[in-house]
């Protein structure tokens, strides 16, 4: 059983690499088209054998009410540690390394073994934060990461009472150190929480006590092999961190100033242990962002001129290592920008030189994320980009948000970019046949009154129908982890997670000027013609005046997902012929009526196949292009 366990992650781990070929073993364009399709049909291999592995052993496991054998919980423990990749740090499977780390949690907790339950419970709690990281930056829904956030706080209550010191000394060496680390750990689970006085309150007072620890004799005595160095520095960090992204809100004067001064305490506690901690780090943290921290907290605390701030942000920014991707560097390379943004977007008035910075500071994290080495570091990579993407600022003349996310798309998962592209192809193909032959179904379009009109602004139609498809998708890009999830079913949670990417697109979309009109579109893609399946439960697509566009949309995103075999894993790709079947099967209720006539139009039909055929090869060809050309290009 240990083998096939072992096996899984060999798949998952192939399946990473086949997902995201690096450009230097790829020659041209059509090679890479090539190498795409020939890598997705070993992914659909590898990912049928891991889907046995899960429906035979792995999922039996875990959903058995018996406890755990000692040999099977060696195996899954293991197993577990297999599913973080060693060379990263990037998590391989998170969704399954959570079902698993619940599942030795509970059993622990059920056999009443203190020491198994703190050590199972040291990996729940790591989790638990994964989930919650990953799934807040899906801001139209908190309440998700919310539920791991609480969820976590609760293992993290755990480690606290274990603290206590007639408790603690109850417990092994080993158990020890895990409730040390842990109890500092639990506090990263008020990440994200902006304007909550009372929150802020609460882990102000866990970091005071976290840091009185650190320099109790009785801790040391007891623990004397830990390694309290570190210890205090990740302490003093998650001080400096409670104002993450300028986040002033909820917190007293007071204690905005015992922010910076514990962030100054930071960066001198760095400098008088500075040989021992970059040892111990490796490369995870560096001395400058610890001074943006400490920089950004004496601002909120108003010993610190905003003008100076900015000054001091733009010198260390550029001091960056622009081909370095570890985890410090990433951290200058995004996280400066994203404070900067920050300081801008409340802004009434930008003069001339913030809007060029502004431009220039887009333009280098879109460079940036071309030249991450084959998604190794994709999970703090979204996670920066998110927050950039929900803080964006756009200025006529510069990056649009349009532009913006579709560089984000084709930076972290081309395959993502081609469809919103083939979307939009077929979109603009069925809406331009729609005008020439019953132009009378949009009417209401962009407030189009009569037949005369649909004809006389078919241009003005088409453009609006072709980039509302673009953009159709927009709301991925805060999931794209999930949405590449090749090597095996999507589980619940999962798919729950997919179900949020409309209402997130439109969210986004309707801050700005580029997109604000796509937003219907977007949020409706996935509603059925007569409204009575799909997703958002909320938003009722006949309402829309752009409603026919959606019903377009809606058929060309299905057309070309059933007709793809690169991207695809879980199908081989319907011919077009097989797809304008199921549309006259789905007629009336899944698509619009009039869709089966529109598509068995011989010119449609043709036209549509095209796109199908040389159109898709074009667009794999182009994104070769964009990601050799941006990767090449100086940064």
């Amino acid at each position: 059983m240990q083998a096939e366990y072992r096996e899984y992650v060999e798949r998952i781990s192939e399946i990473r690499r086949l997902s995201t070929p690096s450009l230097n073993e790829i020659e041209d364009a059509d090679k890479y088209r090539e190498r795409l399709r020939d890598n997705f049909v070993r992914i659909g291999e590898l990912a049928e054998k891991n889907r046995q592995f899960l429906d035979s052993v792995f999922y039996p496991l875990i959903k058995s009410e018996e406890g755990l054998s000692v040999d099977s919980k060696g195996i899954i423990e293991e197993f577990g540690d297999e599913l973080v990749s060693p060379e990263t740090g990037e998590n391989l499977d998170l969704p399954i390394m959570s079902l698993l780390s619940e599942k030795l949690y509970k059993d622990a907790e059920h056999k009443g073994n203190m020491g198994e339950m703190v050590r199972q419970a040291n990996a729940e709690i790591g989790a638990c934060y994964e989930l919650m990281n990953m799934t807040k930056r899906i801001k139209a829904y908190p309440e998700i990461a919310d539920l791991y956030r609480k969820k976590g706080a609760e293992v993290g209550n755990l480690f606290m009472k274990l603290l206590d010191k007639d408790v603690f000394m109850e417990q092994d060496m080993e158990s020890r150190e895990i409730i040390l680390t842990n109890a500092r750990f639990s506090v990263a689970f008020f990440e994200g929480i902006y304007g909550d006085s009372e929150s802020n309150e609460k882990q102000l007072k866990l970091l005071e006590i976290l840091l009185q620890v650190t320099e109790d004799p009785f801790y040391r005595e007891a623990v004397p092999d830990y390694d309290w160095i570190y210890a205090r520095f990740r302490t003093l960090y998650y001080y400096a961190m409670t104002a993450e992204s300028l986040n002033a809100g909820g917190f007293t004067k007071e204690q905005l100033n015992q922010i910076s001064i514990r962030s100054k305490e930071l960066c001198g506690f760095w400098d008088a242990n500075k040989e021992y901690l970059e040892e111990a780090l490796q490369g995870m943290d560096d001395r400058r962002f610890l001074e943006v921290m400490y920089l950004r907290n004496a601002y909120l605390a108003g010993r610190m001129p905003e003008e100076n701030y900015r000054k001091k942000l733009v010198e260390i920014y550029r001091q960056r290592d622009v081909r370095d991707y570890s985890p410090a560097s990433i951290l200058l390379n995004l996280s400066i920008p994203s404070e900067y943004i920050c300081l801008l977007k409340d802004e009434e008035y930008l003069t001339m030189k913030e809007k060029s910075f502004l431009k220039s500071i887009y333009e280098n994290m879109i460079a940036y994320a071309f030249h991450m080495p084959n998604g190794e570091t994709l999970t703090i990579m979204l996670e920066y980009f998110s927050g950039i993407i929900e803080d964006f600022i756009e200025v006529a003349g510069g990056v649009s948000f349009e532009n913006m996310v579709l560089q984000c798309l084709v930076a972290f998962h081309p395959p993502t970019y081609v469809h919103s592209v083939m979307v939009g192809q077929i979109t603009e193909c069925l809406c331009g046949h729609l005008i020439r032959k019953f132009p009378e179904k949009l009417i209401g379009v962009l407030g189009c009154e009569t037949r005369e009109d649909v004809l006389s602004r078919k241009d003005e139609i088409l453009s609006f129908a072709y980039h509302a498809a673009l953009c159709h998708d927009f709301g991925k890009i805060t999931i794209i982890d999930t949405v590449f999830v090749y090597g095996r079913r999507l589980l619940d949670m999962e798919f729950d997670l997919i179900k949020t990417h409309p209402r997130t697109g439109y969210n986004m979309m309707q801050k700005y000027a580029s997109t604000k009109a796509y937003g219907e579109v977007a949020i409706s893609h996935h509603k059925w013609y007569d409204n009575s399946r799909g997703y958002p439960n909320d938003f009722d697509s006949s309402k829309s005046s752009a409603k026919p566009i959606i019903d377009i949309v809606l058929c060309a995103d299905c057309l070309d997902a059933a007709t793809d075999t690169v991207g695809r894993s879980y199908n081989k790709g319907k011919k077009l012929s097989g797809f304008i079947e199921e549309l006259k099967e789905g007629a009336g209720d899944h698509y619009a009526p009039w869709l089966p006539e529109l598509l068995s139009d011989e010119d449609a039909a043709a036209d549509v196949e095209y796109l199908l055929q040389n159109g898709r090869q074009q667009n794999y060809r182009n994104v070769y292009y964009l990601l050799r050309n941006m990767q090449e290009r100086d940064v």
